[in-house]
């Protein structure tokens, strides 16, 4: 059962970055999958500039190296190369790759979830204890998922920044080994003429809706639902790769993530 802290909340600092669409530049996904293929569309609807610059460290779990991840797969938090992406959902999913645990030296591990305003303001924090098999294994690598619903309404035009913390031994007093990875989620709110649009449309169509608008979480999540329910469709599986090649997360784009998507569920205390 996740555990949850509910802190006053900030009126945070509005960013007036509204999302604007005119209907001559909305065109059917059916119609653009005619001609283009749903990995071309996402090779580079995420793509950053050309620069020499690295990716943002706090992406993937480097700094501090947790004794219990075993290989060489670090924490990662599964956003585009700048570390912001938007989305249209009041309540979004994230999504991060779980690397392999070591079960002898993760006596009680857990995840803790962040979510703070603008303002640096904590909105909300949950902590969720990994469990063990008989065996002592953590479960698997792969990619894990927490839906922000019943945590915290995102309002629009607002920036939120989350954190996730993988402590190896909750139980301890030192923090020193814990590894973390941060990202940032915008909501944007879509027109009328947009939202019909992603109504009436397929889910592989609104993967392509969604990264034409660049709407970074619900392309991942709309793809992620897509690959659970056709894991071995060639299309889906070219689309995966394109998406994550295009924001240099080709570290995730390899793995079999689909052994067992494991996913926080959250409730309101």
């Amino acid at each position: 059962m996740a555990r949850f802290t509910r802190s006053s909340r900030s009126t945070g600092l509005v960013l007036a970055v509204a999302l604007t669409l005119g209907l001559g530049a909305i065109v059917p996904a059916s119609v653009t999958a005619q001609s283009t293929s749903l990995g071309s569309q996402l090779e580079s609807a995420f793509r950053p500039p050309r620069s020499d610059s690295p990716a943002p460290e706090n992406r993937e779990g480097g700094a501090t190296r947790s004794p219990c991840v075993k290989g060489n797969k670090p924490l990662v938090a599964l956003v585009p190369f700048s570390g912001v992406g938007n989305t249209s959902a009041e309540y979004p999913t994230i999504f991060w790759y779980m690397p392999e645990l070591s079960a002898v030296e993760a006596p009680s591990p857990m995840i803790e979830f962040i979510l703070r305003d603008a303002n640096e303001q904590e909105v909300y924090s949950a902590k969720y204890p990994l469990t063990k098999s008989a065996q002592g294994i953590v479960g698997s690598p792969g990619l894990m998922s927490l839906n922000v619903a019943n945590l915290y309404p995102l309002q629009t035009n607002r920036e939120y920044r989350w954190e996730i913390t993988l402590m190896c031994d909750s139980q301890g007093f030192d923090r020193s080994q814990d590894t973390f990875v941060k990202g940032a989620i915008k909501r944007v709110k879509p027109d009328p003429a947009l939202a019909l649009l992603i109504q009436r449309a397929t889910p592989q169509e609104r993967i392509a809706i969604y990264a034409r608008e660049e709407l970074w979480y619900d392309t991942l999540a709309t793809l992620v639902e897509l690959r659970r329910a056709r894991p071995t469709d060639p299309t889906l599986a070219d689309a995966w790769a394109k998406l994550f090649d295009s924001v240099d997360l080709n570290i995730i784009s390899r793995e079999p993530l689909f052994q067992g998507v494991r996913s926080l569920t959250t409730n309101n205390r």
